[in-house]
């Protein structure tokens, strides 16, 4: 069992309208779920970056892409809020909620998209090892914002309310980055603050093949 601070809510609506000041046309994002991936083998396709970083944005453009579902550590712990547990107990029981669930998809050869921080070893990990327990490929995607102008913009842009949802403030993001360990597997990394999401999503899956 892994502890980190918590400070849910990715600010999925705010990256999708704020993704970058340079990037206008957030509706030309192609489709290729008839084209992408049909061979390849079921893949465990991990998202990971600080709030902010548009990981959501690129797991959600995925997801259409190549018609596969999205595990939302937000998602998970926003209905955790709703039904009454306390935001201090949700933060290591929405990744134990989400890699069983990736556990299931993944047994019944099911490609799976997780989006997550991942801020520490202990979650990358987990998703390691199921990926090595079911003989599937993993594939991670690391999600940058290097303008830190355009990425306190993010931060700070009004976002439409989401039940279950609490904003970020820019302070605790500061200490989020802090705390956030280097990655060491293999992966793409994505700067999301100078490329759009056409270009963002080519890359992605040009990685998957």
């Amino acid at each position: 069992m892994f502890r980190m601070r918590r400070a849910p809510g990715d600010l999925a609506r705010s990256e999708a309208k704020n993704l970058s000041p340079y990037c206008t046309d957030q509706k030309k994002v192609p489709n290729r779920s008839n084209t992408a991936m049909t061979n390849v083998s079921p893949t465990l396709i991990v998202l990971s970056g600080l709030p902010g970083s548009g990981k959501t944005v690129v797991a959600e453009g995925l997801s259409r892409s190549l018609s596969v579902p999205i595990l939302s550590i937000d998602s998970i712990e926003a209905a955790m809020w709703r039904a009454g547990l306390a935001r201090t107990e949700t933060g290591v029981a929405a990744y134990e909620v989400a890699q069983a669930l990736v556990d299931e998809n993944l047994r019944l050869r099911h490609t799976v998209i997780v989006d997550a921080v991942n801020p520490a070893e202990a979650p990358r990990a987990a998703w390691r090892n199921l990926a090595a327990k079911h003989r599937i490929g993993l594939k991670i995607i690391e999600c940058v914002c290097s303008d830190e102008a355009i990425h306190r913009q993010r931060i700070e842009a009004p976002v439409s309310s989401t039940a279950g949802r609490r904003e970020l403030t820019w302070a605790r993001l500061l200490q989020r980055r802090a705390e956030y360990e280097p990655w060491t597997d293999p992966r793409l990394v994505l700067d999301t603050s100078r490329t759009s999401p056409a270009q963002l999503l080519a890359q992605a899956l040009n990685y998957m093949q």
